[in-house]
């Protein structure tokens, strides 16, 4: 039952703190839209898939949307809701075939961030890091060579949730009625997404780059 509520534990934190983002009395508070590239491999035991075949990166999408509220100056917390594909790649350059470990999730950060202000500067440099909580919605293997694709549906051997860590860096600058960002992260996967007992691989970790562009009112 614990195990249970722990799941709705990142909702109930998003939208605690969502709330004191839309308190009218207070004004430090903006809500936006980003999107961009995520840079997927994972970190596995065994370390590799097939022996002689080590992981590679993986092309993915992510988008969503963010409220940030400064409650100091200079210091913000601001949560998140994404969706985010990650995963990693399987390359025989041989037979020209690749395999694709697709896992997609909706995904709530909930980051510190911290201003770095540069007089005379006109963007803002800005520091951020928190956990964040991932729910799968879809895992699936994609075998492609040079005369078939084929997709395995492996979302049965996925756990439904996982957790982390995020850290990077935005530059924020004004522009227009609001503010354009540009941000670069690293999703730092701690939880292992696959079943107890999953016979192709023992444990595998998430580690993603994630590249936005957002912008923010």
């Amino acid at each position: 039952m614990k195990k249970y509520r722990l799941r709705f534990l990142p909702v109930i934190i998003f939208f605690f703190i969502f709330s004191l983002a839309t308190s009218p009395a207070r004004t430090q508070v903006h809500f936006g839209l980003k999107g961009g590239l995520t840079l997927g491999t994972v970190k596995s035991f065994p370390e590799t898939f097939l022996e002689g075949f080590p992981w590679k990166t993986k092309r993915g999408w992510v988008g969503g949307a963010f409220a940030s509220y400064e409650f100091l100056r200079g210091v913000s917390i601001q949560p998140e809701v994404l969706f985010i594909q990650k995963g990693a790649r399987l390359v025989d350059s041989e037979y020209d075939f690749e395999a694709r470990f697709n896992f997609n999730y909706v995904e709530i950060p909930v980051l510190l961030k911290i201003d770095l202000y540069l007089e005379g500067a006109a963007a803002v440099p800005s520091f951020f890091i928190g956990p964040f909580f991932g729910f799968n919605n879809r895992a699936s293997i994609v075998m492609i060579d040079p005369y078939s694709k084929e997709t395995e549906d492996i979302k049965s051997d996925v756990e439904k949730a996982e957790y982390g860590v995020t850290f990077g860096l935005v530059v924020t600058q004004k522009w227009g009625p609001g503010y354009f960002s540009i941000d670069a992260r690293y999703d730092l996967g701690l939880s292992n997404i696959l079943k107890p007992g999953v016979e192709w691989m023992e444990s595998l970790k998430t580690r993603t780059w994630v590249f936005m562009i957002g912008y923010s009112y």
